[in-house]
């Protein structure tokens, strides 16, 4: 995967993963609203802690390849889209 389309992914995927969530969730509102439980509170919390774990599959799991030896990158935890390889070392 390029760095671009990792970006893309970071970006979009815990919006699309918060707004399926939330979809379940207007599955489940009766069942909710009977069981006492708030869904909108549910929706919220819930949309939120979705997007967050997300975001760190995204960055801990989805590999960008290497421009300089075409293996496995990853995201360098506070680097701002910034990748690190894992067998050459290089940043990019």
């Amino acid at each position: 995967m390029s760095s671009s389309r990792h970006f893309v992914l970071s970006f979009f995927g815990p919006v699309v993963a918060g707004g399926v969530f939330c979809g379940f969730i207007l599955l489940l509102w009766s069942w909710l609203e009977r069981h006492h439980i708030s869904p909108l509170v549910t929706m919220l919390v819930g949309g939120l802690v979705v997007g967050m774990i997300t975001r760190r599959f995204v960055r801990n799991c989805v590999a960008v390849s290497c421009p300089f030896c075409g293996w496995k990158s990853y995201e360098i935890p506070g680097g701002g889209n910034r990748f690190a390889c894992k067998v050459c070392g290089n940043d990019h």
